[in-house]
């Protein structure tokens, strides 16, 4: 957002809330926002996490002095309601109102970080979606502040909706006023601008060479998301939605469902939290389209699925410049999961607590797949700006990725490739992976490998640098904090211990040096980050070529279906 959109939309702000008119509800409608239960409840117990923020139940949350972007988009787009009615106790509602009526009171006049177009989207919608939670109890003269800040906040997004940076920041902005045109009072002069506004949109996300630049798959699913909201709100008023917003759903959804593990949750590269809480299974619910998709790959992800085990791999190069703010190095990595059980997985999107961490789970060797000596495949770079906070994004990174996924008699199998290390040392990263048609073995094969004689080159002037120590080559493979890990050196192997009672046990070549490191794990909704291991095989580089071969079988006959309905 730029200095001058940011100055007109305070402006324009301040200028609409000096207006007297106030709305009030033709049509109720019941929380369509999921949220956590296990979140609320930490919230109510004074434990908040607010984007790495942490808030003392006491303090005046609204005056909390901080720099941080993600913090007051948390704040101030009410997401947390969700999960507070979630929880729906007398406390979780006290709590909320509490908080409503402090926001009230402190930024009604138009002033304030939330009065964006996009915050004012996703804020009002919330407010519709737990309209008797926040209402409820409540006093008249309350209730009369309440529905004209839900009529100024219409107004505001009549005139700044399409201001919003593309993307999904535009659709939460066009959305929260489709909303106010259908369910408040005297605001459906909005319903038909907003429609025509949201199909325009549409066509250009489907026209559009990616879908969304970021890469950020939990980025495509709240699209879907709020356009099916979009959808059931127009029909609640009796409009139909454009032909356009209902096919980019249908388009839509079969991407997602490429990008769904086989526990209902999404990959975690990019920003991704990879854990939607019932979020991807609803939005493929309400989606009418029941297609797969043909493509080999959605967004860049590579899927290999058979019998209940997914393999999803980041096989793209990553999003560069200064909008890639989340974006990962982690090209050619990949995510396991069994069942409901993630078995391989990522470090996860680190500013979920802070700025401080934010960078921790984006570097290479924070994912499952190959690095040498602890360094990045994509060069990172701090970004400043005018009047913003310096921003830590990558500049560089793999070009030429090439992959291909193939069927053999049911077996599963990835190719793929990246040159991020041909300008440091001359060597092409070369991952093949097999899923085996029962889905109960995985074997891994990576080379490290100098192609042409300039990268041959390269390789030898890098080991004349490095005469003194040797290089590494490493493959790393992080657990979830839930797998138990037992290794048996003697024998090369370690095995992994599931939750639902699988055991399975992870083999590697001789000439390989295994380790078992900490690790972390940022989930969503955490008052904290989890600990975790992780498996780290190691290759000398001595040569042009280095191989790491590694394989993954299923030791135990579980029915893992059962036992996954005991197991939390």
């Amino acid at each position: 957002m730029s200095f001058v959109t940011a100055l007109t939309d305070k402006l324009y702000a301040f200028m609409i809330c000096r207006s007297k008119s106030t709305t009030e509800f033709i049509l109720e409608t019941e929380p369509r926002s999921i949220g956590k239960i296990t979140a609320g409840r930490q919230m109510v117990e004074g434990k908040i996490n607010l984007a790495g923020q942490f808030i003392q139940q006491t303090d005046d949350v609204w005056n909390y002095k901080t720099n941080e972007k993600d913090f007051h988009n948390k704040l101030h787009s009410f997401d947390w309601v969700d999960d507070l009615a979630a929880l729906g106790s007398v406390e979780a509602r006290r709590f909320a109102q509490n908080w409503l009526y402090s926001w009230l009171k402190k930024y009604s006049l138009g002033f304030g970080p939330g009065w964006t177009p996009e915050l004012t989207g996703r804020r009002l919608v919330r407010w519709v979606h737990n309209y008797l939670f926040l209402t409820q109890g409540c006093s008249e003269i309350k209730l009369e502040k309440f529905n004209m800040l839900l009529a100024r906040q219409a107004k505001f997004l009549s005139k700044r909706a399409m201001k919003s940076s593309k993307g999904l920041p535009r659709f939460e902005a066009l959305v929260g006023l489709i909303y106010a045109g259908c369910y408040l009072k005297n605001m459906e002069k909005f319903i038909e601008p907003a429609t025509v506004a949201l199909a325009d949109e549409c066509h250009h996300l489907m026209n559009s060479k990616e879908i969304v630049f970021s890469r950020n798959s939990q980025e495509i699913l709240d699209i879907v998301t709020i356009l099916i909201w979009a959808k059931r709100a127009l029909k609640d008023s009796n409009w139909n939605p454009s032909v356009t917003h209902l096919e980019t759903i249908e388009k839509l959804a079969p991407v997602l469902r490429n990008l769904r593990h086989s526990d209902a949750g999404l990959p975690r590269f990019h920003g991704s939290c990879g854990d939607v809480d019932g979020q991807l299974d609803q939005a493929l619910s309400n989606a009418e389209s029941r297609e797969v998709s043909l493509l080999k790959t959605s967004v860049g992800f590579a899927k290999l699925s058979n019998s209940q085990t997914t393999l999803i791999i980041d096989a793209a190069p990553p999003p560069m410049g200064k909008k890639a703010v989340k974006a990962d190095a982690s090209t050619l990595a990949f995510e396991m999961v069994s069942g409901k059980r993630r078995i391989f997985t990522s470090c996860g999107p680190g500013y979920l607590f802070g700025s401080d961490l934010s960078s921790d789970g984006r570097q290479t060797n924070s994912h499952c797949t190959v690095y040498i000596d602890n360094q990045n495949s994509s060069e990172f770079r701090i970004m400043d700006g005018w009047f913003q906070t310096p921003k830590k994004v990558i500049t560089n990174g793999p070009s030429n990725v090439p992959k291909e996924i193939s069927y053999d008699d049911g077996i599963g199998i990835f190719e793929g490739a990246h040159d991020g290390y041909v300008k440091s040392h001359g060597l092409t990263h070369v991952r093949k992976l097999k899923l085996s048609q029962d889905g109960q073995s995985l074997e891994g094969e990576d080379l490290m490998i100098a192609i042409e004689d300039s990268h041959k080159r390269q390789f030898d002037k890098i080991s004349k640098e490095n005469s003194s120590a040797k290089m590494s080559a490493k493959a790393a493979f992080h657990l979830h904090p839930n797998v138990a890990v037992r290794l048996d050196h003697e024998n090369n192997l370690t095995s992994l211990a599931l939750k639902n009672g699988q055991v399975w046990i992870f083999n590697y070549g001789l000439d390989l040096h295994l380790q078992l490191e900490p690790t972390i794990f940022f989930e969503n909704g955490l008052s904290e980050p989890l600990e975790s291991k992780k498996l780290i095989l190691s290759a000398d580089l001595l040569e042009y070529g280095t191989r790491i071969k590694w394989s993954l079988v299923r030791a135990l006959d579980k029915d893992l279906s059962v036992g996954d309905l005991f197991q939390n």
